[in-house]
């Protein structure tokens, strides 16, 4: 499929002719909002405001209740959890994980939780999907810190953001930058050109059960078309 592509289109280039992933792909795949705010991302690093912290450190901290060191730790992957604007997904699950999870001497979270911490494994989670899901890096465990200023807002702007719109820019410019020669690895949504290519190129897609019954009750009636 990258090698198919062509920049100057942003088109997939076939025998039978042209076709690309729309917007509309994106909603009906990913069920991610099209209307709202464009999602735009701050990379100016914030003041510090605490003697023993970076600026970087402590904006980690109020989103995530969580500090990571800048030297002396690395994660699973051999990457620091804080290094050049970046924060390690791998080093943030883990740490997550000891805090919540009995096994580790966690205290799991509950309906009785503080809100406080409701909210914080929330945004972590948010972070995760932004992260390892639809804007991942070639590493598939860093994240920029810009988008914890996204994160730290309020879930109504959280929600009113266009998220699909966003994620079909970042996956035009991952399969643009791809599919120059000397490039061998790729970053994006790959997911999302996976399942547009089975819906759409029959002689790659896996066969499904014409009888499969779609009805109501299905447990995937309800979820992203990408689910089923």
């Amino acid at each position: 499929m990258v090698e198919r592509w062509r920049k100057e289109t942003h088109c997939f280039n076939f025998r039978e002719g042209e076709c690309t992933i729309t917007l509309k792909d994106i909603a009906i795949l990913t069920d991610l909002p099209i209307d709202g705010d464009v999602v735009c991302v701050d990379s100016t690093p914030p003041p510090k405001v605490v003697a023993n912290m970076s600026g970087w450190q402590h904006f980690i901290w109020t989103v995530t209740g969580l500090c990571p060191p800048e030297k002396g730790d690395h994660d699973a992957n051999g990457h620091p959890p804080l290094s050049k604007g970046q924060l390690s997904i791998m080093w943030l699950t883990a740490e997550i994980r000891r805090k919540h999870n009995p096994e580790f001497g966690g205290i799991p979270l509950t309906e009785e939780s503080s809100e406080r911490d409701k909210e914080i494994y929330a945004r972590i989670y948010i972070l995760g999907m932004i992260g390892g899901v639809f804007f991942p890096k070639k590493s598939n465990n860093l994240i920029s810190n810009s988008w914890l200023k996204i994160i730290l807002g309020s879930w109504d702007d959280l929600g009113n953001l266009s998220w699909a719109s966003a994620c079909l820019a970042q996956l035009y410019r991952s399969l643009c930058n791809a599919s120059a020669r000397a490039v061998k690895e790729i970053d994006g949504a790959m997911f999302i050109v996976q399942f547009w290519a089975w819906e759409h190129l029959q002689w790659i897609a896996p066969k499904v059960d014409p009888d499969k019954d779609w009805g109501p009750d299905h447990p995937l009636r309800h979820e992203a078309y990408d689910c089923r």
